[in-house]
């Protein structure tokens, strides 16, 4: 289906990294609804997803179907209608708003399409 984000994933397992079958990071049944003028659209259903260390995956699919809202949701920067996430088998988002902070600094990287960057810094400041 055309409105549905592909999701695709190619195996490259840094080395040492953990047990096959063993995900870093694991999203199970995320749901996403947003609503306006009554009218609600449901923009993720269901979404399972299981990321191995060192594994490369990208995301693509037309615009507006809900690319950028998994990733804010697998980034911990939104939090899903229903469904969990995982990351070394401790669910996230069962943390309070101070320890998903920590999280996201100790644990999570982000590099933003549109990252306004400021000039006056450099590339480690920024």
């Amino acid at each position: 289906m055309d409105d549905i984000p592909a999701v695709r994933q190619q195996d490259h397992p840094a080395p040492g990294a953990g047990g096959a079958g063993t995900p870093l990071l694991e999203a199970r049944k995320i749901t996403k609804v947003f609503s306006s003028n009554g009218v609600s659209v449901e923009v993720l259903s269901g979404v399972d997803l299981a990321l191995a260390p060192g594994e490369t995956v990208s995301i693509i699919g037309a615009s507006g179907i809900g690319k950028s809202t998994l990733l804010h949701i697998l980034g911990t920067l939104d939090r899903p209608d229903s469904g969990q996430i995982f990351y070394r088998r401790q669910e996230v988002l069962l943390f309070d708003d101070t320890r998903l902070a920590a999280f996201r600094n100790e644990c999570i990287g982000f590099v933003f399409q549109f990252h306004h960057l400021l000039p006056e810094f450099t590339a480690l400041e920024n």
